[in-house]
């Protein structure tokens, strides 16, 4: 009856072990990796201030004929760097929002070559023109700045962390994102007090306890390990339907990292269950039949 009740509990915590490892090594891995840091290695990794480039040229060639206003007045007043520096810029306002557990704060990168090309273009076009440079023309001057900042930002947002922003998604994130550390602390903790209880259950053959552990990381390993292989393999991601080769790009690219990434842990925790549990095998059967010396007849 002991030994049932031994196998019954273990088996319990077992169980609760697998959960308990899926959810650690998943908090485990959002701490690490979703980071700003993180975000901005992977946006230059990618090249997405290149991609954003030639989108914004592209927009402003096709809204030449609405506009009048040459592509090249934008254009050659940026460059990837500065770019780049526009897409980090959200990145960052966005993690220091969702650290803070606060609303995201307003994204600028003055860009003093970019103003002068869009007066100079303003200034030589009136002089041609005999257009009076009044308050009307200071004011559509000072729109058509602020409109450029507005969609050059709408473009390096690569995350599109404005419109989650704007949406109040943002903030609801920032609830938990916010927490995320103690979150992981508290769930290790507690895998590590499973552990510990699995000890004291099989405490009279501490041996079985390797057992119950290796089976639990082994299911674990697996259950992380079958949905991450489906999501690589089959490209699932790439499903998703994002017009913007920069957006697309920056989070496909972001889902097949931490994807990857959790199936890495998951594969190392399906190799270590089955170490511990070959161990297990090789001390237990040791133990089970030991060696004996023959007795000597005199």
């Amino acid at each position: 009856m002991k030994k049932t009740g031994t196998y019954l509990l273990s088996l319990i915590v077992a169980v609760l072990l697998v959960f308990l490892m899926i959810g650690s090594t998943a908090l485990l891995l959002v701490d690490i990796n979703l980071t700003s840091s993180k975000l901005k290695s992977l946006a230059a990794k990618n090249k997405l201030g290149a991609k954003v480039c030639t989108e914004i040229s592209k927009y402003y060639t096709d809204k030449y004929n609405t506009t009048g206003i040459p592509a090249e007045v934008y254009t050659d007043a940026l460059d990837e760097a500065y770019i780049r520096s526009f897409v980090d810029e959200y990145i960052d306002s966005a993690f220091d929002a969702l650290s803070n557990n606060t609303a995201m704060s307003a994204v600028s990168q003055p860009n003093a070559d970019l103003e002068k090309s869009i007066e100079d273009f303003f200034n030589d076009f009136a002089d041609k023109n005999n257009y009076m440079k009044d308050e009307s023309f200071e004011l559509k001057l000072q729109n058509t700045k602020e409109s450029a900042y507005s969609t050059i930002g709408s473009f390096c947002d690569v995350y599109k962390f404005s419109a989650m922003n704007s949406k109040g998604l943002l903030q609801k994130a920032s609830r938990v994102y916010s927490r995320r550390g103690a979150a992981t602390a508290a769930l290790l903790g507690f895998t590590t007090l499973m552990i510990l209880l699995l000890v004291l259950i099989n405490r009279k053959k501490k041996i079985a306890a390797m057992y119950w552990l290796g089976i639990s990381a082994v299911v674990a390993g697996l259950i992380g390990t079958a949905p991450s292989l489906y999501f690589i393999a089959s490209r699932y991601f790439d499903s998703f339907s994002i017009k913007q080769p920069a957006v697309f790009t920056a989070f496909t690219s972001a889902m097949y990292k931490y994807t990857e990434a959790f199936m890495a842990v998951n594969i190392s925790l399906v190799v270590v269950g089955i170490a511990l549990t070959v161990i297990y095998g090789f001390i237990g059967e040791k133990k089970k039949y030991p060696d004996t010396k023959p007795t000597q007849i005199e």
